[in-house]
């Protein structure tokens, strides 16, 4: 066997077989790579998806919920409720945090008298509050609104301000205020 002379032949196979190699490997690497990544995108979805459901959202200030209320309205331009405003719920504003990358933000539903909504209309936002039922309804698809169901409101009203949209329900007595921050 030691005089057998290589031909042609057996080199070719003896390439094929190691590129046959080389190129499992490559394409081994390649799926176990791609695998891994998609793993890890999977599991921060699931963690960025159980964090907002528990209020909790990457990069705001504090949680969602009513006990950090006071925390919430400080943000920004010293934001408020009307005079003896009764809070409903504190949700993170997840719709807006997906559609804005670093971006995070609070739906503060809350209940007042009429004539309080419209004192702090005119007090806090500049509009005259005693002419708010002469405005037009605001659109659902309004900026701030992607947080808030407006299709069972009756009239919606929407003003914006600092870093803030209120939406009322008409006739007034039912509110949501919107605070959103963050950055790209």
């Amino acid at each position: 066997m030691a005089g057998e002379q290589v031909t042609g032949r057996q080199v070719l196979v003896v390439v094929a077989v190691l590129v046959g190699v080389g190129v499992f490997w490559v394409l081994f690497v390649v799926g176990y790579l791609f695998f891994s990544s998609a793993q890890v995108e999977r599991s921060e979805a699931r963690a960025s998806a159980s964090a907002s459901a528990a209020g909790v959202q990457v990069g705001a200030p504090c949680p969602a919920d009513v006990e950090h209320l006071d925390e919430i309205l400080a943000i920004g331009q010293a934001n408020s409720l009307p005079e003896g405003a009764e809070v409903v719920s504190v949700e993170p504003a997840v719709n807006f945090a997906e559609a804005y990358p670093g971006g995070w933000g609070y739906v503060i539903e809350f209940t007042a008298s009429d004539q309080a909504i419209r004192d702090y209309i005119t007090n806090r936002i500049g509009y005259n509050g005693d002419y708010i039922d002469a405005y037009p309804t605001t659109d659902p698809n309004a900026d701030g609104a992607e947080d808030v169901d407006l299709s069972g409101v009756t009239a919606p009203w929407e003003a914006g301000f600092g870093n803030a949209h209120l939406f009322l329900e008409r006739p007034l007595g039912r509110g949501w205020l919107v605070i959103r921050g963050g950055g790209r």
